[in-house]
C-alpha cells in the first residue's frame, strides 16, 4: 500500500477541525450551565434551553467527522474538508458577539402574514417570551432559522457560509454577465437580473418574515452575517452586497465583523445577563405571593386529604419536589417589601373565609404592624410556623408595608399610564390585580407575582401601544407556580383563629369586624 505525502497532513487538519468542534462544544456546554444558574427559579424554563438546538446540531456533526476519520474510505478526507463546521463556528461567534441573547437557532413563522405576530424576546423588562411565532409540534407552518436573536429580540441574525467564488457561480447560473463592465444594468447585451440570485432572496425573505414580527412595538432589525465574502475584490459580488443592503437588510462581510472576545465568565453575563440585574430595592408584592407566604402547603408537609381539591393536591405534590419558599426568601430578603390595601384585602378575605389557624398567624405576620415586635422577632415567629425556618432569612424585611393606590390621573400621571391608553388596558386584569401592577408600573418598582396568566395578558396589551417608550415597560419577577391556602374542611367545627390582617388599630380595614357580625 503506498501512502501518500498528503496523508499526514489531511490526518493533521483533521485533528484540528475536531479539535475547535470539542472546544466549541465545551463552550456550549460552560455557556448552558450558566444559562442555568442565571435562570435558577425563573418561571419559564425553556430561557435555560436556548442554546440546545445549536449544541444537538454540532454534536451532530463532530460524531459524523468521528466515523469518517476513523474511516478507510478515500472520500472521507473530502467529507471532512467539507463539514458543516464553519457554518456552526460562525454562528457561535456571532453569538459571542452579541448581548441579551434570547434564542440560538430558532425557527419563525415566514408568512404569509395576515398581521405582525409576536416575536421571540423581551417585553416586559427582563421577561423573556417566546412569542407566537415557533410552529408547534406536528403543525406544518413553513419557517426560516434565525441564528442568533440578541438584544432583547430586537436582532435577529442569519448566518451564511457562502463564498465569493460561490455568488459567482451563482450569478453565471442565473445567466449574468460577471465582467468588468461598468455598465450596471447591461453587458454585450445581456441585461442583469439579481432577483433570483439565492443571497439576494434569502435578504429579500429575511427581511419580510423580520416585518412580519412585532416586538416592543416595533419589528426586529434583520442581520445577515457573511463571514467568507470579501468586499472590494469583485465589483459583480459588491453589487449584490449591496442590492441586499437596499432592501433594508443589514449585511455584514468578513472585514465588517471583529474576532469574539475572550471566552470568559464576563462574557457569559454579556451575552445572557441575569435577569434578575433589574430588580428594584423595594419590591411591590402581589396577592398570589402574599398567599404562598401564608400558605400551610408552602411551609408543611401536607397530607392530601380526601377533602382538598384537585388543586391543592397537585401544589402538595408539586412543593415536594420543587419547595416554593427557598425561592421566595432568596429573591424578597434584603428588599424593603410593600403591597397595595386590595391586595392585603384580598389575602384577609381569603385567610378569614376558609384559612387554617397557621395560616391566620402567617398573614397577622405578614402584614399587621405591631411596635411591641421587632423585624428580627417577627421573622423568627414565623420562621416557627414553617419547616423551612433555618431557609427563612432574618433579612426578610416583616411586616410588608400596605399602602392605599386608587390608580387615578394623580398616582400615574408622572409616568404617562392614565393619560395615553395604558391604564385602559390594564383593565385586562381583575382587581386587585390592576391596582397591584399598575402601582408597580407608576412607582417604577419591580412587582413580585405567582400569576403567570396576568403577566402574558399584560406584555400582549402593551404590544397594542405603538407610542409607548419601551424603555418605560414595567419591571415584573414571576414565579413559576403559586400555593393555595390549605385551608379547612367545609363544615368543619374546627375551632378557628381570626386574626386582624393590616393596621386595624383605628379602624377595622381588613374586613374581620364585618366577616365576624355576618
Amino acid at each position: 500500500m503506498v501512502v501518500s505525502d498528503s496523508e499526514p497532513s489531511i490526518k493533521l487538519q483533521s485533528r484540528n477541525i475536531l479539535r475547535r468542534a470539542r472546544e466549541m462544544q465545551a463552550q456550549l456546554e460552560t455557556f448552558g450551565e450558566h444559562l442555568a444558574t442565571v435562570y435558577n427559579g425563573y418561571f419559564q424554563e425553556f430561557p435555560q434551553r436556548l442554546h440546545i438546538p445549536l449544541y444537538n446540531d454540532l454534536v451532530t456533526e463532530i460524531a459524523l467527522l468521528e466515523k469518517e476519520m476513523g474511516s478507510d474510505d478515500p472520500l472521507s478526507s473530502h467529507r471532512i474538508s467539507s463539514s458543516n463546521l464553519p457554518y456552526w463556528h460562525a454562528v457561535w461567534d456571532v453569538a459571542k458577539n452579541s448581548k441579551d441573547i434570547v434564542k440560538l437557532r430558532h425557527p419563525v413563522f415566514s408568512g404569509p402574514f395576515k398581521h405582525r405576530i409576536l416575536a421571540p424576546g423581551i417585553r416586559v423588562r427582563d421577561i423573556v417570551s417566546s412569542g407566537g411565532s415557533e410552529p408547534k409540534r406536528k403543525q406544518f407552518r413553513p419557517s426560516m432559522r434565525i441564528d442568533v436573536i440578541c438584544d432583547g429580540g430586537l436582532s435577529w441574525y442569519k448566518v451564511s457560509t457562502l463564498t465569493n467564488r460561490r455568488l459567482l457561480f451563482d450569478m453565471a447560473k442565473e445567466a449574468m454577465y460577471c465582467g468588468d463592465s461598468d455598465d450596471s444594468d447591461s453587458a454585450e447585451g445581456v441585461a442583469q437580473n439579481f432577483s433570483d440570485v439565492p443571497l439576494v432572496k434569502l435578504a429579500l425573505s429575511l427581511k419580510m418574515i423580520a416585518q412580519g414580527h412585532q416586538i416592543r412595538n416595533t419589528s426586529p432589525t434583520p442581520n445577515l452575517v457573511l463571514p467568507r465574502v470579501l468586499e472590494g475584490e469583485c465589483a459583480e459580488v459588491d453589487k449584490i452586497v449591496k442590492l441586499c443592503r437596499d432592501l433594508g437588510v443589514n449585511v455584514l462581510c468578513r472585514g465588517a465583523l471583529t474576532q469574539p472576545p475572550p471566552f470568559s465568565k464576563g462574557l457569559l453575563y454579556k451575552m445572557v445577563p441575569s435577569p434578575k440585574r433589574h430588580i428594584t430595592e423595594e419590591l411591590n408584592i402581589d396577592t398570589s405571593v402574599l398567599v404562598a407566604l401564608a400558605s400551610d402547603i408552602s411551609h408543611f408537609q401536607v397530607t392530601k386529604e380526601s377533602w382538598l381539591g384537585q388543586s391543592q393536591k397537585d401544589h402538595v405534590d408539586l412543593e415536594a419536589t420543587d419547595p416554593l419558599m427557598p425561592k421566595l426568601c432568596s429573591l424578597l430578603s434584603n428588599h424593603a417589601l410593600v403591597c397595595t390595601r386590595e391586595a392585603a384585602n384580598a389575602l384577609a378575605r381569603i385567610v378569614h373565609t376558609m384559612g387554617t389557624a397557621t395560616e391566620n398567624a402567617r398573614a397577622h405576620l405578614l402584614l399587621t404592624p405591631e411596635e411591641s415586635m421587632t423585624c428580627e422577632q417577627r421573622v423568627i415567629e414565623f420562621r416557627a410556623l414553617s419547616i423551612h425556618g433555618e431557609e427563612i432569612p432574618l433579612s426578610l424585611q416583616l411586616p410588608i408595608r400596605v399602602v392605599d393606590f386608587e390608580g387615578g390621573p394623580t398616582e400615574t400621571g408622572s409616568q404617562n399610564l392614565s393619560n395615553a391608553p395604558v391604564y385602559d388596558h390594564l383593565e385586562v386584569l381583575p382587581q386587585p390585580g390592576r391596582s397591584v401592577f399598575s402601582f408597580g408600573w407608576a412607582k417604577n418598582i419591580t412587582t413580585v407575582t405567582c400569576n403567570t396568566l396576568a403577566v402574558k395578558q399584560l406584555e400582549k396589551r402593551l404590544e397594542e401601544l405603538p407610542s409607548l417608550d419601551p424603555s418605560k415597560w414595567p419591571s415584573i419577577w414571576a414565579f413559576s407556580s403559586s400555593r393555595p391556602l390549605v385551608g379547612v374542611r367545609k363544615g368543619s367545627d374546627e375551632p378557628r383563629l381570626r386574626k386582624h390582617i393590616g393596621d386595624c388599630r383605628s379602624h377595622c380595614v381588613c374586613g374581620l369586624n364585618e366577616f365576624s357580625k355576618n
